[in-house]
């Protein structure tokens, strides 16, 4: 069993997932502006491989956006 503590943003340490989906959804608004990055980089470039895969991380039912 792990009894590490969760560490917090303040800690300086990366904060904790809240979407624990396959493909994962963007929860904030930071993630969600992250994925907009990454979907305009994408089409930039013609990767029409990782289109899908970032559309689906945009769609779909996600516990953590409840």
């Amino acid at each position: 069993m792990n009894d590490t503590p969760a560490t917090s943003p303040e800690d300086g340490a990366a904060r904790a997932r809240q979407c624990w989906c396959v493909i994962s959804h963007p929860v904030t608004d930071e993630e969600r502006a992250e994925l907009a990055k990454a979907l305009d980089y994408a089409r930039e470039i013609g990767d029409a491989e990782a289109l899908p895969l970032l559309l689906l991380r945009l769609t779909g039912p996600c516990p953590a956006r409840s």
